[in-house]
């Protein structure tokens, strides 16, 4: 398949060496020049914002994938999420979106993590650009198939994790081990995300993934 990935952070370079290594076609998408990419992968620098840069990028694309940051400057994920759906619809691709673990309860029926007492106060403009996220890819159009990929909630550079190839997933809340803990290393998510790009079961819903 043919696959562009904008975004190439922490999330991003991630999923672009695991795809790379399914020997998809794999273009990888940065704002700034001189991305280190493994070889066999395209890397390009450019705007989302740039219609031209981006129908070239996404041309023949079967999927796009979204590590874009949730708030970079007045950059919003969801105003760069609506930029890749109208993309994704031009092409015919399926839209795969880095999503945040606080729009999900931590457990089934509860409210969102974000909505809980304690959340962190900094996290809250992150947390609600991933909820308009959301609810933008919600109301596409049917025909656009999407899934955003929603990682443990104790997820990132800080504790990046080791490969173990092992993961498990939710529809109904985050997914917790027996101590309550939701962790997930970076690696072992962008096998979940490969996962879903091969194998589709996920279809204009959220998924989460954890150990």
């Amino acid at each position: 398949m043919k696959i562009t990935v904008f975004g190439v952070g922490f999330v991003g370079s991630a999923l672009v060496r695991e795809l790379n290594s399914r020997r998809h076609e794999v273009i990888a998408v940065s704002r700034h020049p001189g991305t280190d990419v493994p070889s066999g992968v395209v890397a390009v620098s450019g705007s989302v914002h740039d219609r031209g840069f981006l129908q070239e990028v996404t041309a023949g694309a079967n999927v796009l994938v979204s590590a874009l940051p949730a708030c970079t400057g007045s950059n919003a994920l969801d105003v760069s999420s609506a930029v890749l759906l109208s993309a994704a619809e031009a092409v015919g691709a399926r839209l795969g979106v880095v999503g945040g673990s606080a729009v999900l309860p931590l457990v089934e029926g509860g409210p969102p993590q974000a909505g809980t007492p304690g959340f962190p106060a900094w996290l809250i403009p992150r947390a609600q650009a991933h909820q308009r996220t959301l609810d933008l890819l919600r109301s596409a159009p049917e025909h656009l198939d999407w899934f955003y990929l929603v990682p443990a909630a104790e997820f990132g550079p800080h504790q990046p994790g080791v490969r173990t190839g092992l993961y498990r997933t939710s529809s109904t809340a985050q997914v917790t081990d027996e101590d309550g803990r939701s962790t997930l290393g970076v690696e072992d998510y962008a096998i979940a995300f490969a996962d879903e790009i091969d194998s589709p079961k996920t279809h204009r819903t959220w998924l989460a993934v954890g150990y």
